[in-house]
């Protein structure tokens, strides 16, 4: 019986793999610690993206009664998501007879470079203008697939395993950039083209990106069951003040604004926990306050000694990066010449010099459109467009709170968490590399509900 999200319940999968191997929950934790320690440089660090691909292919080689058991029994609404998100790439690549590609919008440069080339006119190409480019991004769709995929048949027991091992690996970085910022980014970066010696980069090339994934890892820290143990709950609360702390140090100005979708998930668990009476408003009150004056305390004596916190605050009276509107000008134009194929996934950086205005043209080569929406408008035209809104409304309809307690909040953290990557998506580029869309990955497979939940 479907759901309204447009799903079934999880199937319970019996591991295939043999003893020695491990189950399919440590399969993907290791894919997670291997996306955020190898996934953050993007494009430009093929190899490390696919030794984190050619794992998770192995992972679905072993796990093979996991994958069948998603494709028969998951909810019918996410097995067509990921399917469509895989094979679009690989329906880019499917080559045509020359009467239907040169018919398509932008193909005439092209057919142009045939002729210059002295090549056939009659030849068979494919939708996409790189397809060197598209295969590219079609592996690129593999490893977050693949936590899909095989996450979404564990029970939810092992999918908070799954989150921890995550917020464990995101520990790990923030004292990974903790140790760079504190040696001024000359020590322990694993991405050294164009830092600045005051940024939080830990694992990633981009700050922005640096950020999501901190805010990411404290919204899901926030939806996690309630700890028994009071250690326990100390332990989660300096875990999140030392993700907030990366935000901040980050300086990236999404990041902070993106903290508000944390906070909203601990003010809705607080107002949960004191209307069904767990804790008195007394107590709750005067810890809520002890972490806030510990936190402003501790950021504002920064921002009093002109520290890195007034840094990142500084920032917001700042212009910004001037040359966005430019680019998303230019980028508006350019996917109005290939509407509404597109020009193939992972072809933007090819296709958007072909049509920047000259009065834009600056010594820097706008390489991302600087807003992953717009980029997949120019890349795969309104199916890609349609496939993404479909996403964001299966993860609407998915985070609509029923079931247990426990389930619902494991829900309404994921979707916040892919929510905040959907906002930051506006104006950046955050699912051009493998570390946050596995974690993505993450999320969505805790929107997932188990058979349990529906009874």
């Amino acid at each position: 019986m479907a759901d309204s999200s447009g799903g079934q319940a999880d199937p319970v999968v019996t591991v295939s793999s043999p003893e020695r191997l491990g189950g399919p929950l440590l399969h993907l934790q290791i894919l997670i610690v291997l996306a955020v320690a190898l996934g953050g440089g993007g494009l430009a660090y093929g190899l490390r993206n696919l030794a984190i691909q050619l794992f998770a292919l192995a992972v679905l080689a072993v796990n093979r009664d996991a994958v069948l058991a998603f494709w028969r029994s998951a909810p019918r609404a996410l097995v067509a998501l990921v399917s469509i998100s895989v094979a679009l790439p690989l329906i880019q690549l499917i080559p045509l007879p020359a009467s239907l590609w040169q018919g398509l919008p932008g193909r005439e440069p092209v057919a142009e470079s045939f002729a210059l080339a002295g090549l056939a006119s009659d030849r068979w190409f494919p939708i996409s203008v790189d397809p060197m480019r598209t295969l590219v991004a079609f592996s690129g769709t593999l490893a977050s697939a693949t936590i899909i995929v095989i996450g979404s048949t564990l029970q939810r027991p092992a999918k908070l395993r799954l989150v921890a091992a995550g917020l464990l690996v995101i520990l790990a970085a923030f004292f990974l950039g903790a140790v760079q910022l504190s040696t001024a980014n000359s020590l322990g970066l694993l991405y050294g083209e164009r830092t600045e010696a005051d940024v939080f980069y830990a694992t990633f090339a981009n700050r922005n990106s640096t950020a999501l994934m901190f805010v990411v890892g404290l919204t899901l820290l926030a939806s996690l069951p309630r700890p028994r143990q009071a250690q326990w709950l100390f332990a989660a609360a300096i875990t999140g003040m030392f993700f907030a702390l990366a935000v901040v140090l980050t300086q990236s100005r999404t990041g902070m604004v993106l903290l508000g979708v944390p906070l909203a998930i601990l003010l809705l668990r607080a107002v949960a926990l004191l209307r069904v009476g767990v804790v008195r408003p007394g107590k709750l009150f005067g810890v809520g306050v002890g972490i806030v004056l510990l936190a402003t305390g501790a950021l504002g004596a920064s921002y009093a000694s002109g520290g890195r916190v007034a840094e990142s605050v500084e920032r917001f009276a700042s212009a910004g990066a001037a040359d966005r509107p430019e680019i998303w000008e230019d980028g508006l134009y350019a996917a109005g010449q290939y509407w509404p194929v597109g020009s193939g996934m992972g072809t933007f950086d090819e296709v958007f010099q072909l049509h920047e205005s000259l009065e834009h043209v600056s010594p820097r080569k706008a390489g991302r459109a600087h807003s992953d929406w717009l980029e997949i408008a120019i890349e795969g035209g309104i199916v890609s467009l349609a496939m993404a809104t479909a996403w964001l409304i299966w993860i609407l309809l998915a985070a609509i709170p029923r079931g247990s307690a426990e389930g619902m909040w494991m829900r309404l953290g994921g979707a916040a968490a892919l929510a905040a990557i959907a906002a930051q998506s506006l104006l950046d580029y955050p699912l051009r590399n493998q570390t946050l869309l596995c974690l993505a990955a993450v999320c969505a497979v805790m929107l997932v509900r188990q058979r349990e939940e529906r009874a």
